[in-house]
C-alpha cells in the first residue's frame, strides 16, 4: 500500500478539527481541479447489493472545467466536491464494479479511487453517455463525479453495479455492445425500498422518464409514456400476516406517468389520478416485491418525489351502550 492511499483512508478522520475545515474550504474557493477531500453525499455498499443495480439520482454539472485541470485528463464541467463519496465492500467476491450514468443530456463521469487513482469516461457503448466498468474492484473509499459535456447541468442518475470478475480488463472498455433497451424490465431490479404494513411509510426522489417508449405497444404492456429499462426501485413488503392496502403516489414536476410489477408479474399502470399525477392503490397486497417506474408522458426527463405507504385494517372503535 502507498503513502498516498495510507493517507486518503486516513484523511476523514484527520481533517475532523476546525482547522483542518478551514483549510479545506480555502482551498476549494481557489480550486480549479476536483478535489475528493472534500467529500460528496456518503454511500454505502457492497459487492452483493450492487449485483443488483443501485440507482442514485443527481443534478450532472457544475462550475470546474476540466479542461482547466492538469492535474486529471477529462473533460466536462464538473462540482469541486464528489457527488457522491462510496464506500464500497469487496466482500472478497473478486467482482467488478461498474458506474455508468443514465440521462438524455451528454454527461461525464470521474471516477477517484480507494488508492487515489483517477479513472475517466465520456461517450461508451454508442452513446453519449459514460461508464467505467473497474476489474476486480477492492474495497474502499469511490469518490465520484458526474459532469456534463457542457456548461449547462442536467438532470441524471448515477448506477452503481457488479459483475462477476473478468467481464472487463480495463476500465472504459465494454466486453459488448448492449443491446438497445425496448422494454421495462423487472428483472434488472431498482433501488432498494422496504415497507412492513403499519409501520409507517417512505418518500424517494427521482428522476422520472426514460428511453422506453411505451406508446408504440410493443411491450404487450397496457400502458403509455416514457420510462427506464430498469425498474427506479424495487419494493420489498412485509404484510406481517395482515390485510395490507399498498399506497404509491408521485409528485412530479412535469406531467408522470406510475407503473407497476408486482409479485405475481402483473403490470398495473396510472396516469393522471391527481391532475397530471398518478397514484396507485392496491388492496389486499400480497407480499413479495414490486418493481416500480416513474414515467413522463413526454419525453424529457423531470424531478419527482414518490412515496409508499402499506396500511392494515381500520381499528374499530368500540361503541358506548345505548343509553336507558
Amino acid at each position: 500500500m502507498s503513502i498516498y492511499t495510507r493517507f486518503k483512508q486516513g484523511f476523514l478522520i484527520a481533517a475532523a478539527g476546525g482547522a483542518a475545515s478551514v483549510m479545506l474550504a480555502g482551498a476549494a474557493a481557489a480550486q480549479q481541479c476536483p478535489d475528493w477531500q472534500l467529500g460528496g453525499i456518503q454511500i454505502t455498499t457492497d459487492a452483493d447489493t450492487a449485483w443488483t443495480p443501485q440507482q442514485y439520482p443527481l443534478f450532472a454539472g457544475g462550475g470546474l472545467n476540466l479542461s482547466n485541470c492538469n492535474s486529471v485528463q477529462g473533460v466536462g464541467y464538473v462540482t469541486p466536491a464528489p457527488n457522491f463519496t462510496v464506500q464500497y465492500d469487496a466482500r472478497n467476491m473478486g467482482r467488478d464494479l461498474e458506474f455508468r450514468v443514465q440521462t438524455d443530456c451528454d454527461t461525464t463521469l470521474l471516477v477517484n479511487d480507494f488508492s487515489g487513482q483517477w479513472h475517466f469516461s465520456d461517450d461508451e457503448d454508442g452513446t453519449l453517455q459514460p461508464r467505467l466498468r473497474l476489474a476486480n474492484a477492492a474495497s474502499g473509499q469511490y469518490d465520484i463525479w458526474v459532469g456534463s459535456y457542457g456548461p449547462q447541468a442536467c438532470q441524471a442518475t448515477l448506477i452503481a453495479e457488479t459483475f462477476p470478475p473478468g467481464g472487463s480488463t480495463g476500465t472504459t472498455t465494454p466486453p459488448q455492445q448492449p443491446a438497445q433497451p425496448t422494454c421495462p424490465d423487472w428483472s434488472l431490479g431498482g433501488a432498494e425500498v422496504r415497507l412492513t404494513t403499519g409501520a409507517g411509510g417512505d418518500s424517494r426522489q427521482v428522476v422520472a422518464g426514460g428511453g422506453v417508449d411505451l406508446f408504440d405497444n410493443q411491450c404487450g404492456i397496457q400502458a403509455h409514456g416514457y420510462v427506464a429499462q430498469a425498474p427506479d426501485f424495487s419494493l420489498y413488503l412485509d404484510t406481517q400476516g395482515q390485510v395490507t392496502t399498498l399506497d404509491i403516489a408521485v409528485q412530479g414536476s412535469c406531467d408522470t406517468t406510475l407503473l407497476v410489477n408486482d409479485p405475481n408479474t402483473s403490470w398495473v399502470f396510472n396516469d393522471d389520478a391527481t391532475d397530471l399525477q398518478p397514484a396507485i392503490q392496491i388492496g389486499d397486497a400480497v407480499e413479495g416485491r414490486y418493481d416500480i417506474w416513474v414515467g413522463t408522458f413526454g419525453q424529457a426527463t423531470c424531478d419527482a418525489s414518490i412515496t409508499f405507504s402499506a396500511s392494515g385494517p381500520a381499528v374499530q372503535q368500540p361503541q358506548a351502550p345505548a343509553g336507558k
